[in-house]
């Protein structure tokens, strides 16, 4: 197995210094928040405005080169009380045949369904699929890189989420509550809300640890 290091390379922050070094201002700003983005668990109160994130979706898309089938391709925003509702009640009745859920008093399960229904705004990502094994790759794809460049512009405007892609995205009661079809799938689910707090950040791997190189100019490269 490879050591995901290139041998005699530098350390991992020196690669960094020097990546950043070579950047373009534009680049530097966008690897900056790569670097500072968090997951946000605690959401302030306050709505989120949904006609920009709407925008920034679009945005996000045209970010992607990936060839997919964009009608293919939907999300759902619960933003308003009865749509949270709606989402809240189809997640939890979801999560309540799972684990230690099942024992839990109906009142309960409710009253978690009533927590996540005050979340800001919840985006279902959906994609369609068919018996074509290369499509619905491509298409999981696309989603997964709109939704990156989706995370880093709501963050650049202080926007925080959640994404959620515990196996409970699988279970037929979600599904049937949030109205998908049966050629569909749900990809993940989007807790989005703006932040009062920034949580500090954990010690991450370094990228220089994550890949092999072979070869180069000095003539060393990862094992095989």
């Amino acid at each position: 197995m490879a050591n995901n290091r290139a041998a005699g390379g530098d350390p991992p922050e020196a690669g960094r210094r020097t990546a950043q070094s070579v950047l373009p201002d534009s680049c530097r700003e966008a690897a900056r928040l790569i670097r500072e983005r968090r997951t946000i668990r605690r959401f302030a109160k306050q709505a989120v405005p949904v006609q920009e994130l709407a925008a920034m979706l679009k945005l996000a898309a045209d970010t992607v080169a990936l060839e997919y089938d964009p009608d293919g391709l939907r999300f759902i925003f619960f933003a308003s009380d009865e749509g949270k509702r709606k989402a809240g009640q189809a997640i939890m009745a979801a999560y309540s045949g799972q684990g230690l859920y099942r024992w839990m008093p109906g009142k309960v399960v409710q009253a978690m369904a009533g927590q996540v229904a005050k979340i800001p705004l919840i985006a279902a990502v959906i994609v369609r699929e068919c018996g074509n094994p290369s499509y619905n790759d491509r298409q999981i794809a696309a989603a997964s890189g709109i939704i990156h460049s989706f995370t880093l512009l709501a963050w650049e405007r202080q926007i925080g989420l959640v994404w959620n892609t515990e196996l409970v995205i699988e279970h037929e009661l979600l599904k049937a509550g949030l109205g998908l079809a049966g050629d569909e799938r749900l990809v993940c689910l989007l807790y989005v809300g703006a932040y009062d707090k920034l949580p500090k950040g954990k010690s991450r791997t370094p990228a220089a640890e994550k890949w092999t190189v072979l070869g180069g100019d000095t003539g060393q490269g990862g094992e095989a």
